[in-house]
């Protein structure tokens, strides 16, 4: 839009009443007209608030509305995003703007989230008359017209993240038993590792299939992606997987696995994540979903177990001044056992 002209209110509503419509709503932000002249970055932190809000909406009320309008506020070209919802309300709302808190056993991310992203943002709630929460974004750093008069709460910084991949088939081999899912998101980035029993050409085949449910799911939730792997697994020779989601706007890794996967945070405090004994296919257990808070300097490892975990890379620390690849190559060449298929994911928080 010409910073010139008056910013000409575009809206859209979505209705929300599980998590497919959700889904289908932050994809959709992702797309609209009137936000396609901003930056991706701008366009992934407003699809970042609409799965917050929308998925508070979905698990603490069931349904709801949202609703995204570009306009001006206080003089700023902006974008608001207004989420409704006729639940039973929110009983203590500085507690729920605690991180970490929640009544539903889940992270209690959201509310927090969408104050560091947002400019302003006003709750409305009681007890059997549900919740309104009005949250505004400015895209500029100026006013266009009238007086400037708001105190932003928080900053709208997102983690920053630099991450790469590496696949290293059985000795002797062209293909890999092994497979790697890195998929960026509207929230941040999920990264996974598929280790399937065995190697040569048929465990290669599984591999490449497994990633590809991953892929092309509709949901990035842990436990629904590893049941729907243990799913397309059933009748071959199995698989180990684990899944990792980083929310850059929360700042936190939550992790799932079966089998033979590890993943570790090297960071102040160091981070090992527990995968659950079974087979993707064969055996499979309730799911232990873990999570980590996540900062800058930070280095997330997540590997088959073609990759020795005990053994100690003198690459691996907090800081590294190598890139995601260079680490990558790193754990390979120090680390990878030449008795199995060998692969890594690395992600280093910038």
């Amino acid at each position: 839009m010409n910073a010139q002209q008056p910013i000409q209110p575009a809206s859209i509503r979505f209705k929300l009443d599980g998590m497919a419509s959700l889904h289908s709503a932050v994809a959709m932000t992702r797309n609209l007209a009137f936000l396609q002249d901003l930056g991706l970055e701008e366009r992934v932190l407003i699809s970042t608030v609409v799965s917050e809000l929308g998925t508070n909406i979905i698990k603490f009320a069931g349904k709801g509305e949202l609703k995204l309008t570009r306009t001006l506020d206080q003089g700023h070209d902006a974008v608001e995003i207004v989420a409704e919802d006729r639940g039973s309300g929110i009983r203590d709302v500085e507690q729920a703007m605690q991180e970490g808190f929640s009544t539903a056993g889940t992270l209690g991310l959201g509310l927090t989230a969408v104050r560091r992203i947002m400019s302003r943002m006003q709750i409305e709630t009681g007890e059997r008359r549900g919740t309104k929460v009005v949250a505004v974004k400015w895209l500029d750093g100026q006013p266009r017209s009238g007086q400037f008069s708001s105190t932003r709460l928080q900053g709208s910084g997102l983690l920053q993240l630099e991450y790469a991949h590496r696949l290293r088939p059985y000795p002797g081999e062209t293909r890999s038993g092994d497979s790697l899912v890195i998929q960026p998101l509207a929230t941040g980035l999920l990264c996974g590792v598929i280790d399937v029993s065995g190697h040569g050409p048929e465990a290669a085949d599984l591999a490449d299939e497994l990633a590809q449910v991953v892929t092309q799911a509709e949901t990035d939730d842990l436990e629904e992606l590893l049941k729907l792997l243990h799913e397309r697994s059933r009748g071959t020779r199995g698989a180990a997987a684990g899944l990792a989601v980083i929310n850059r706007a929360s700042g936190r890794l939550t992790f799932a696995g079966l089998g033979n996967v590890h993943i570790r945070v090297l960071g102040a405090n160091k981070w090992r994540g527990v995968s659950r004994d079974g087979i993707l296919g064969e055996r499979m257990r309730h799911f232990l979903p873990q999570s980590v808070a996540l900062a800058s300097g930070d280095l997330v490892v997540m590997a088959s177990d073609g990759i020795s975990e005990s053994s100690r890379s003198s690459s691996l620390v907090r800081g590294s001044s190598l890139s995601a690849t260079e680490l990558c190559e790193r754990l390979l060449e120090e680390s990878g056992k030449r008795t199995d298929d060998a692969s890594c994911v690395v992600v280093k928080c910038l």
